[in-house]
This record gives structure tokens, C-alpha cells and sequence, in this order.
């Protein structure tokens, strides 16, 4: 069984205890931020392979793609159909690319900044939710058995 410490040496203990848990919530926010960052960094990746590829192929496109119509067509209905297969790539870079850069943008949605926000309501005293409700709230109830027992 642990030894029992008295009330000053627990209360001194206190502020190590709350220093090591904003670190560590801290440490947990930066991992999280990192995450995010790096779907980012995808999306914004796959968007400007689009664009590059939007830019440079355009020309090589057309042309090849152009002459390859005018054995069926004439010259500007040639033109159309190759700007159109150059449209349909684009929009499905575009379509992958967006979701991507949505997902990872939700900083909202951030784990550890709600964990902080709860660590600081709890401190202050206003509870889990920062509702007045009390931090005592959110431990599990006891039950008791059939045989009137406690658990």
C-alpha cells in the first residue's frame, strides 16, 4: 500500500502536478497542429500539380491531342474536344484536391485545445463543461446490486 503524505507535502506537490499537465497538453496540441499541417501541405500539393500540369500540358496537349481530332473533325470542333478532355483532368484534381485542404484546415475541431479548455474550467472551478456544472459530474455513479450491496 503507498505511504500516506500529509496535507502540506500534497498540497506542495500541486503546482508540479498542473505545470507537468499544461506541458504535456502542450506537447499533445503541437502533434495535433503538426498533423493538420501536413494535410495541408498534401492538398496544397495536389493543387498545385494541378495548376503546373494546367500550365505546361496545356500547350503539348493541344497540340497533339488537336491534331489527333482534325483526322475526324474539323479544326474548331478538334479544339473544343481537346480543351474539354483538359477541363475533366483538371476538375478531378480539383475535386481531390479540395476535400483534402478541408480536412486538414478544421483547426476547430482540435482535441487538445478542448482538453486545455477543459483543464482551465476545471481550475477555475466551473466544471467539465464550463457550465457551472460540477467536476464531480463526470465520475461514474455507483449502483448497487439486487442484495442492496454497494459496488
Amino acid at each position: 500500500m503507498a505511504e500516506r503524505r500529509s496535507l502540506p507535502e500534497l498540497l506542495a506537490e500541486v503546482p508540479t502536478l498542473v505545470v507537468n499537465l499544461f506541458r504535456a497538453e502542450l506537447e499533445n496540441l503541437q502533434a495535433e497542429v503538426k498533423g493538420k499541417v501536413a494535410k495541408l501541405g498534401i492538398g496544397g500539393a495536389l493543387l498545385a500539380v494541378a495548376g503546373v500540369m494546367a500550365v505546361f500540358m496545356l500547350g503539348w496537349l493541344l497540340a497533339a491531342v488537336n491534331g489527333l481530332w482534325q483526322l475526324l473533325f474539323p479544326e474548331w470542333a478538334a479544339a473544343l474536344l481537346t480543351a474539354a478532355c483538359l477541363l475533366v483532368v483538371i476538375g478531378i484534381l480539383v475535386l481531390v484536391g479540395i476535400p483534402l485542404l478541408k480536412r486538414g484546415a478544421a483547426f476547430k475541431q482540435m482535441e487538445s485545445l478542448d482538453s486545455i479548455k477543459d483543464d482551465v474550467n476545471m481550475v477555475r472551478g466551473l466544471g467539465h463543461a464550463a457550465d457551472g456544472t460540477s467536476p464531480l459530474d463526470d465520475l461514474p455513479t455507483r449502483t448497487t446490486r439486487t442484495d442492496g450491496d454497494l459496488r
